[in-house]
C-alpha cells in the first residue's frame, strides 16, 4: 500500500518541475541576466566554480544582455564598442 503512495507523488512531482517560464518583456529578461550575472561573481568569488567557467559564461550572459538592450534601444556602457 504504502509503494502506492510513493509513486504517484514521484509522478506529480516529476511532471511540475520541468516547467519553464519566460518573459516576452525585455526589461525583466535584462534584469534576470544581470541578476544572474550576480550569482556568477558570488559563486566565482566563493571558489564554487573556476575562472575559465565563469569568463565563459560571463560572455555569454553579457552579450544577451547587449542584444536586448541593443533591442530596446537602451544605451549602456558597457555594450558600446
Amino acid at each position: 500500500m504504502k509503494k502506492l503512495f510513493i509513486i504517484p507523488f514521484i509522478f506529480t512531482s516529476c511532471l511540475t518541475s520541468n516547467k519553464i517560464y519566460y518573459s516576452e518583456n525585455n526589461k525583466k529578461c535584462i534584469h534576470n541576466l544581470e541578476t544572474m550575472m550576480t550569482w556568477l561573481q558570488q559563486d566565482y568569488r566563493n571558489g564554487d566554480i573556476p575562472r575559465y567557467v565563469a569568463d565563459n559564461y560571463m560572455l555569454v550572459l553579457q552579450n544577451t544582455r547587449c542584444s536586448l538592450y541593443k533591442k530596446e534601444k537602451i544605451k549602456n556602457k558597457e555594450c558600446t564598442k
